[in-house]
């Protein structure tokens, strides 16, 4: 399928930039667009942490879970035990939804306090949760929930 190449040659690109000495997250829409690629076309639920350095300079981006088409188990351990193991200074969290609609439910919403909580206490901020909904965004921070 032409559509799947032409995004797998975007992320390609996209990734070797963030692989570059010293690049940063320098800007709410470059992340947005980088999790576009990542989780707008998957068919399931899937939930990725990016892990940046105390500059913002990106660690990894790991889908760390993968559910079904309507929810995805999250473990707040698991995502603390990678940040500590990668020296991470600071997180965004992001999850897709298949539905296309960008919107969090209740359940998103406690999960993200619940990982901020988590991380805080290990000096490790939580800089945003951005929810994909096919091609649109849903920013936690952008909308005063984080």
């Amino acid at each position: 399928m032409k559509g799947n190449r032409i995004i797998k040659q975007a992320l390609t690109i996209l990734a070797a930039r963030l692989r570059e000495p010293g690049a940063v997250i320098a800007s709410p829409r470059f992340a947005y667009d980088y999790l576009k690629l990542n989780l707008a076309e998957l068919q399931h639920e899937a939930f990725g942490v990016l892990f940046l350095d105390n500059q913002h300079r990106v660690i990894e981006f790991d889908l760390m879970f993968r559910g079904t088409y309507n929810e995805s188990t999250v473990h707040t351990r698991e995502i603390a035990k990678k940040a500590l193991s990668l020296n991470a200074a600071a997180v965004i969290l992001a999850h897709n939804h298949p539905s296309q609609n960008a919107r969090p439910s209740q359940r998103d919403i406690r999960l993200t306090r619940e990982v901020k909580r988590t991380l805080d206490l290990l000096e490790v901020r939580v800089l945003d949760h951005v929810i994909i909904g096919g091609m649109e965004e849903f920013s936690f921070v952008e909308n005063g929930i984080l």
